[in-house]
């Protein structure tokens, strides 16, 4: 395989879905942007669901490598604080990258095996701060809780994409839910 041809689609197509969205950048502009035609893109095993995966799991693997530094700026003396500070740090990243981002769920069902596990396992070590606040607060049933914490980070996220919303904003769409989820 052509690793330096597949990164130059990944990055043309990176910059072609921020710049116009998903629904409408075809595989003909993403190869014409690189000087070739989409067939060539096709040997490479690439469809435009994969390629948006590809993006996805690339993205993913920056939060993973930012987590460290998002944990340092998260503050608060409660469980549930240090829950939305982290859930908010991520929403700011996410938005950075809306275009791409707000249609990685609605594709996400066309994902083969191979997508889906890869970035499954990533959503796993994007929730691990919130595993480690949970537990410091002896909390039970911490993974029914990161699943419902999880679910509920999407539909926040939906705030900035139907309301070209903030971050803050996403957050503020949960807090009720979410709240529920932590003792008084």
């Amino acid at each position: 395989m052509n690793v330096t041809l597949r990164r130059q689609v990944l990055d043309s197509a990176k910059a072609l879905f921020m710049a116009n969205g998903y629904e409408k950048v075809g595989m003909r502009e993403i190869a014409r942007s690189i000087g070739l035609n989409p067939m060539q893109i096709y040997r490479l095993n690439l469809s435009k669901t994969d390629i948006l995966a590809e993006i996805i799991l690339e993205l993913n693997a920056e939060q993973i490598r930012l987590q460290a530094q998002l944990c340092a700026s998260v503050t608060g003396d409660t469980v549930f604080e240090r829950v939305c500070g982290y859930l908010l740090e991520l929403y700011r990243l996410d938005i950075t990258y809306l275009p791409i981002r707000s249609v990685g769920a609605a594709y996400g069902w066309m994902w083969n095996d191979y997508y889906e596990a890869k970035i499954t396992a990533q959503i796993f070590d994007l929730v691990a701060p919130v595993v480690t606040y949970l537990s410091e607060a002896n909390l039970d049933e911490i993974p029914a809780r990161c699943y419902a914490i999880w679910s509920l980070y999407y539909v926040g996220y939906r705030h900035a994409v139907i309301n070209a919303g903030t971050a803050e904003g996403c957050l503020a769409e949960i807090k009720p839910s979410l709240q529920l989820l932590f003792p008084c």
